[in-house]
């Protein structure tokens, strides 16, 4: 069977060889932190592997090198791993500390290439029957099973890691938006839009192994899955080259207080602070009884309306308490509960109040909208944009303009 060379298979190669570069790239960078980047890298590395073995597959060239062919099955379970671990250091961020442990989320990849050490090695018809359907399996059911086992293991890995991490960013978000009233500059964006992407191909992978076969267009998934992957790999090089900081682990996030409010279980990688536990749990342990927190929070009202400390763009929980003399978990406490709303949306409440005022006030008109969002508190026009319409239902431009009206039908 002779090589043969597609406009698919090229795309595969040059993916493979991109991927390749990128990875190394990572590991040879001397701005990322140590354990971030290792991660990201091997997540690109198994990429580029699976898409050169890909290649190998639709040219035909796996025939001269069979032994290769147990490669796809086995590279499958280092994604879940990979992608998880670099989740938990951009999660956890300078607080982010490399333990041996972490090589255990590996093992199921180590025992996957144990059991294919034991099997028989192929032939070229061997590999001809397991890819390309043109002779008889002389292999035996053996190697089947095994190989089946392992990629089914694989599905199952992904899968659970994804929701792992994808439930570690979710609760990372809803602890940012308690500690922080302004969060352009300590959201995850990057690692959020890197696990969306990871479970477009996933769900890609489902369809490809559980509906595309029975109804026939299994070839098609196939294609589709794998130039998607390559998509990814250009897509983290581009974003690489015009943003260096997405592959680190340093974000501005600032360590949680000792005093802050629940403690959460440890993580694998490090006993940092972690995202904050559910609603009905956190303040279980509290010594905060209805009555005071009801004075606090009066006092908290007041505060807000005569300092107006929210006039400070970068206020956090933990500035906010010291203001009051009070520990942070009990200001976090009373606004949760008192006040119906977390730490981010109490605050810019506030400024968008203030914004309400400059925006009908006499000197409007001289204004711009976002020399009023600054004033207000706001360190930038989308922030200020999101949060007005979240509270009004309409754009500052829209509340401005109907104001105006207002008082052209009252003149």
């Amino acid at each position: 069977m002779q090589p043969v060379f597609t406009l698919f298979s090229i795309i595969m190669l040059i993916g493979a060889a991109h991927g390749l570069f990128l990875a190394l790239a990572l590991v040879n960078t001397r701005e990322a932190a140590v354990a971030g980047r290792l991660f990201i890298a091997l997540l690109t590395l198994a990429f580029a592997i699976d898409l050169g073995h890909e290649f190998l597959t639709q040219s035909r060239y796996l025939l001269q090198v069979p032994s290769l062919a147990y490669v796809d099955p086995i590279i499958n379970l280092a994604y879940g791993p990979s992608f998880y671990l670099y989740t938990c250091a951009l999660i956890e961020g300078d607080t982010f500390r490399y333990r041996h442990h972490l090589w255990l989320h590996y093992l199921p990849l180590g025992v996957a290439a144990a059991l294919c050490a034991t099997l028989p090695a192929l032939s070229a018809d061997d590999v001809a029957a397991l890819f390309y359907a043109e002779a008889g399996m002389v292999t035996g059911e053996r190697v089947n099973s095994i190989v089946l086992w392992i990629a089914q293991a694989a599905v199952v890995s992904i899968g659970a890691y994804l929701f792992a991490s994808l439930r570690r960013l979710l609760r990372h978000a809803r602890w940012v938006r308690q500690q922080f009233s302004s969060i352009e500059h300590v959201t995850l964006n990057w690692l959020r839009n890197l696990l969306l992407a990871l479970s477009v191909l996933y769900g890609i992978l489902l369809v490809d192994g559980f509906i595309a076969g029975p109804l026939g267009f299994d070839e098609d998934m196939n294609r589709l899955l794998y130039l998607a992957v390559v998509i990814v790999i250009y897509a983290m090089g581009y974003l690489g080259m015009r943003q260096p900081a997405i592959f680190t682990t340093r974000t501005p996030v600032a360590t949680r207080p000792d005093d802050a409010v629940g403690e959460m279980p440890t993580q694998v990688g490090s006993g940092a602070p972690q995202p904050e536990p559910e609603p009905e749990s956190k303040y279980r342990s509290s010594a905060l009884d209805t009555q005071l927190s009801q004075a606090l929070s009066l006092d908290l009202t007041r505060h807000m309306e005569q300092n107006r400390p929210y006039l400070e763009s970068q206020l956090t929980l933990p500035q906010l308490a010291d203001q009051l003399a009070i520990s942070p978990n009990y200001l976090s406490q009373v606004i949760n509960e008192q006040l119906q709303m977390n730490f981010f949306d109490f605050v810019n409440g506030y400024r968008v109040k203030d914004a309400q005022l400059m925006l009908t006030g006499d000197s409007a008109d001289e204004r711009s909208i976002l020399d009023i969002a600054y004033a207000a508190g706001f360190n930038s026009k989308s922030a200020f944009y999101t949060a007005f319409k979240k509270r009004t239902g309409v754009t500052p431009s829209e509340f401005r303009k109907a104001a105006r009206a207002k008082e052209e039908i009252a003149e």
